[in-house]
Order: C-alpha cells, then structure tokens, then sequence
C-alpha cells in the first residue's frame, strides 16, 4: 500500500492541476506510515528484547538533520521573520506537506530496505507521468503537424521544463543505480522484462527532453548521468576480468550503445536548440554582475555583447548572472529572508535597487536565500549524508541511493526547484534514501 501511495504520488507530483489528488495522497499516505511506523517500532522492541540491538546513531543522520530543517524553519518565523503573514502561509501548507512527505518517504524506503526489487513498483508512476506526456504531445502533433513546437512546455501535462528535469533525472538516476547493481553483482536478480521496462523509460524520458520539451538542463542531467553509469559498468567489469585474466568483448559492447544512444540524443538537441553555441563566452559576461549590470532589467538595458561581438543567449546570461547575485545577496542577509518562492526579489533590492528579478534559477542558492546559511547547510547535509551512508554500506540499494542524491545534487544547481512541489519531492528522496540503508531487521536462527 505504501509503495502504490508513494508511486503514485511520484505519479502527479509534478503535473498541473493535482493540488487535490497530491494532499489526499499525502493524508493517506501519513495515516498508512504512521501504522506502518507503528508496527516496525513493535517488532524493534521485540527484537531488543531477544537479541542485543546493532547499528549506530550515524545511519540516522539525513532524517535528522531533515527534521532539524523543519525546526529551522518554525524558529525562523517566529525570530527571524520579514514578511510573517506569507511566511506562516508557506509554514501551514508547503512544509506541513514537507513534513508528511518526510514520514512517507521514511517509511517506503523500509520497506525497501527490506523488498528491494518492489522499488521497481515505485519508479513506475514517474514512468507513468511520461507516458501520458507522449500521449499528449501525440496528440498536439497530429492536430498541428509541427514535430518540434517551441511553447508546447507550457501547455504540456508538466506545465513547465523543469519539471520534467526533475521527474525524468529521478528516473534515469534510479535506472542507473538499480542496472548497475543487478549487472555487477546480480543483487537483485531482475528478469528481462524489467530491463525492457528501464530501456522504454529511458529512450522515452531522453525524448521528451530533446524535443518534446527540449530543455538543456534535461540534456546535461541525462548525459552525465548515463554517461556515469557507462564508465562505472565498463571500468568495474573490466578490473573484475583482469583480475580473472580473461576479456569478453560484450563489455565493450555495452558500453558502446549508451555511447551511441547519447550521441544520437545530442544530436538533435543541438539541431533544434542554440544555446550551447558559446555558452562558456556568455557565462564570462554573466558573472561580471557589477560591470555588466543588463541583467538587473533586460526589458529596459537589453543583452550584452560577447567578446566575440555576438549578443549573448538570453537564457545563459539571465541564469548565470542572476545566480551571481543570489549568491552576493546570500552573503549580505545570511539567516534568509523567510519565503521559499522569490526570496530573491525582495533581498536583491538592497545591493541593487533597480534590479527585477524573483529567482536565481538555482534551487541551493534560492535556499539559501529563503532560509540562510543554517537552512542550506541543513538540507544540502541531509542529502550529501545520505551518499557517505551509500559508499559506507553493504546495502542492495547502495547504487540507487548514490545515483538519486547525486543526480538532486546536480539539478538542485542548475534548476528552479526549491519551492512547492519540488521541496517536498526533495525531501521525501532524503528520507527514502536514508531508509532504504538502514540495517535491515535481524531475525534469529
């Protein structure tokens, strides 16, 4: 039950109009966790009883320092409050959700950590998600006869790009990490179906983000992520042969096809989409924030010029540029300004009173903005802990775990996704994470 909420919240998460569904999910999915809590705390106790208890405090350290957050951010209203009607709104609605999400994620990641392979079960839903993406972008080519449509994010199930960076790298991440163990070290066993369900979600999820939605951040999350995953398979399959002194051309030949998948992808990403041209040259306009002050309001200053003498690409000097700023805002209001969502806007005006700009596209430093240096290092350590757990344990789920937190680390970088929806996402992965490493229960022999 709790694996079918939790898929089916990965599900509608990140899709418009599902506000309703999301919080019956969620109320449910709370009611069924704390049930389920409830009976592990029981047979923990009765395990306590009969046989000493193993393990460590240190396996609890991303759950905590997640509820750690929650209580920064109750403190931070009442002490350190700017605006504490729209603050105590965010308080009562996205982190009560934030809370639940907590709780839920907690409790199928012990389920997990106990049934690996019914995680396959769980990364159905975001499959789901972008099956009827497909469907819907079918069905606006037929009526239009256009391919590629450049305002379709809008209109999409998704509602936006980010979205489906999001949802697709959760994806592609858990793939990764789940393929690369059963194919290392063949724990758990999977049968090839569930290989051809990997390889369908993927070809699908890299589709929709070269040219359904064609979102660059979608294109670098997926190469690196794949691309990873190429040359950990290959590097560790050919120390395992050296050691055994034999080489079977198959390995190379595995890792050639993700090569070759990739590139294909690339390929017509960059037919369609020209903001890769001289991304380096307009990251060097974007950071000089004091020099080049276009960014503070395009409309009325309009692009800067490359050193080349070509107009900079709109998208990488806004993004690169107002990343700056968040990160000098950062270190002028150091405890945050309260508000998940535009934080920005209202800390920017202090060092630059003419600046219009709401969000520095990068969730870490609008973070950091909303809830300070104590809040980023807070959430920003409950997800690099999980990957110290990870490469410490013995656990089936070691691979997944690294891959997902790495794969939230990167498009928490790059992304807008550090309110609403995307908060709680975060913080539901940090709990099933850190649950799916747990020490699993001992039974006596």
């Amino acid at each position: 039950m709790i694996i079918f909420i939790s898929s089916a919240l990965l599900a509608v998460w990140s899709l418009k109009n599902t506000i309703a569904l999301r919080n019956a999910l969620l109320a449910i999915g709370t009611l069924v966790t704390l049930f389920l809590l409830w009976q592990y705390s029981k047979q923990n106790r009765a395990e306590a009883a009969s046989m000493p208890r193993s393990g460590s405090w240190g396996q609890y350290t991303p759950l905590a320092l997640s509820f750690a957050m929650l209580i920064w951010v109750v403190i931070h209203y009442f002490f350190f409050s700017s605006e504490s009607g729209q603050q105590f709104q965010e308080l009562s609605s996205t982190w009560v959700r934030v809370l639940e999400s907590i709780l839920i994620g907690a409790a199928t990641g012990l389920v997990l950590r106990d049934h690996p392979k019914r995680a396959q079960f769980l990364w159905l839903g975001i499959y789901g998600s972008f099956v009827y993406l497909l469907i819907h972008y079918l069905g606006m080519y037929f009526q239009t006869g256009q391919a590629f449509m450049p305002n379709y994010y809008f209109s999409s199930p998704f509602g936006n790009k980010i979205n489906t960076v999001l949802m697709g790298g959760l994806f592609i991440s858990a793939v990764c990490g789940s393929s690369a163990n059963a194919l290392l070290n063949n724990r758990p066993h999977y049968s090839w179906p569930i290989y051809c369900y990997w390889l369908l979600g993927v070809l699908t999820i890299l589709f929709a983000v070269t040219t359904i939605i064609d979102t660059r951040n979608g294109v670098g999350v997926g190469i690196i992520l794949i691309a990873s995953w190429a040359i950990y398979i290959g590097a560790s399959k050919l120390t395992q042969q050296i050691k055994l002194g034999k080489l079977d051309w198959k390995i190379g030949l595995a890792t050639l096809i993700p090569a070759i998948l990739i590139i294909i992808f690339i390929q017509q990403h960059l037919s369609i989409n020209r903001g890769w041209n001289h991304f380096i040259d307009d990251l060097a306009v974007a950071v000089k924030i004091d020099e080049v002050p276009n960014w503070q309001d395009v409309k009325k200053y309009g692009y800067p010029n490359t050193a080349n003498g070509e107009q900079v690409y709109p998208n990488n000097y806004e993004r690169a540029a107002w990343a700056t700023a968040g990160i000098h805002s950062i270190t002028q209001n150091p405890l945050g300004y309260g508000l998940l969502e535009h934080s920005l806007g209202k800390v920017i005006h202090k060092s630059y009173p003419e600046a219009n700009i709401r969000s520095s596209h990068s969730a870490w430093i609008d973070l950091g903005l909303a809830f300070g240096i104590p809040g980023l290092l807070l959430t920003l350590g409950a997800l690099l802990s999980t990957i110290v757990l990870a490469l410490k344990s013995d656990s089936p789920n070691r691979l997944v775990v690294i891959w997902i937190a790495a794969d939230l680390l990167l498009t928490f970088t790059i992304a807008e996704v550090s309110s609403k929806h995307t908060i709680e996402i975060l913080f539901f992965c940090i709990a099933l994470l850190n649950a799916m490493l747990m020490r699993p229960r001992k039974t006596e022999s």
